[in-house]
């Protein structure tokens, strides 16, 4: 297929359980700073994300039409019968539930650039360490040879001058991020199911929100430490406009727990702080208010993710991944979030 496609990273069904009566979502744009009440099928979408494109072959969607069109299907099923469904759910649909959370903090493009920045500076390193020396590069060159049964028409002091001077430049497929997202979401979700479960019900006047980058991860009041498994760091993955999906520390726990008006609405800050750049509401005056109380409205300055090298030498490196803070909101002197 040579077209592109629009690959939805949150997807349509999902996104559906957060529109208005109408069908639609008020959605807040952080980029353009504007406010437009949209369908589903527009929102949050990139074209030809999950596309494989092979050189000097013509595209392949598999990726988004087979494997995250079965994914999306059985986690479309399971969130149905959630949110409709007895509470709280079954071992089957936990397990569903999880693997959806997992697969939603990996399909996204923020994890692709990640991942390929993640790529790009560990070769960009490799290349560094064999160019050392002429000694050392040609080294591996025969051992490439030997390993492979290639012919290497390059010399050894070519390959240095070439690395030296900055003359190669290492470009990362997009391979390593589609093989990301199913072996992340699966390791994710084997954690989820071990960390004690709150579905959080909103009262009917109110509800919950939706983002581009839905799974929020908030550390404890005063934490610098941001992961799943930190101790005390509370979890949300907003499941419909409904419920909402809290996980805490290590336990295995599960149980079903209205929160009130308030709750609803620091879930909300939190959820609106960590988007990307969209937010999404079924309602404009929840969403204005949102945006405005997480402080929300620009853009925010940090990516996601930063990858540097702290300490490298002729023999090797240490290079430090860091998931950037985003802001958090707690219920008053809470230590942790609600």
């Amino acid at each position: 297929m040579s077209e592109y496609r629009k690959h939805h990273y949150v997807p349509v069904f999902y996104q559906k359980h957060f529109a208005n009566a109408s069908g639609l979502l008020w959605v807040y744009d952080r980029h353009r700073k504007v406010y437009q009440e949209l369908a589903p099928k527009v929102v949050c979408s990139q074209k030809d994300l999950y596309t494989l494109k092979p050189d000097k072959a013509p595209k392949d969607q598999r990726i988004e039409s087979l494997a995250l069109g079965i994914a999306d299907a059985e986690c479309a099923s399971a969130l149905k019968e959630l949110v409709t469904g007895k509470m709280p759910p079954d071992l089957s649909t936990s397990e569903t539930i999880a693997y959806f959370a997992g697969l939603q903090f990996s399909r996204l493009p923020s994890s692709g650039r990640y991942i390929s920045d993640v790529y790009k500076k560990a070769v960009e390193e490799m290349m560094r360490l064999t160019a050392v020396s002429v000694d050392r590069m040609k080294s591996v060159l025969d051992q490439y040879s030997e390993e492979t049964g290639d012919t290497v028409n390059v010399s050894p002091e070519s390959m240095v001058e070439a690395v030296r001077g900055n003359h190669l430049e290492v470009v990362v497929s997009e391979r390593p991020f589609l093989e990301h997202i199913f072996e992340h979401a699966d390791f994710l979700s084997k954690w989820y199911l071990r960390m004690s479960w709150d579905i959080l019900a909103a009262p009917a006047e109110t509800g919950f929100i939706l983002c581009d980058d839905p799974f929020v991860i908030v550390p404890p009041r005063g934490g610098k430490d941001i992961g799943i498994a930190v101790p005390g760091a509370v979890k949300y993955f907003p499941l419909a406009r409904q419920f909402c999906l809290r996980l805490g520390d290590i336990g295995g726990t599960l149980r079903y727990r209205k929160v009130d008006r308030e709750t609803v609405g620091i879930i909300n800050q939190n959820i609106a702080a960590n988007s990307e750049r969209f937010i999404m509401s079924p309602v404009k005056k929840q969403l204005e208010r949102v945006v405005t109380d997480s402080a929300s409205a620009d853009m925010d300055p940090l990516p996601r993710f930063t990858h540097k090298a702290v300490n490298h030498d002729d023999h090797g490196s240490l290079q430090m991944l860091t998931r950037n803070p985003r802001r958090y909101f707690y219920m008053g002197s809470a230590s942790e979030a609600p």
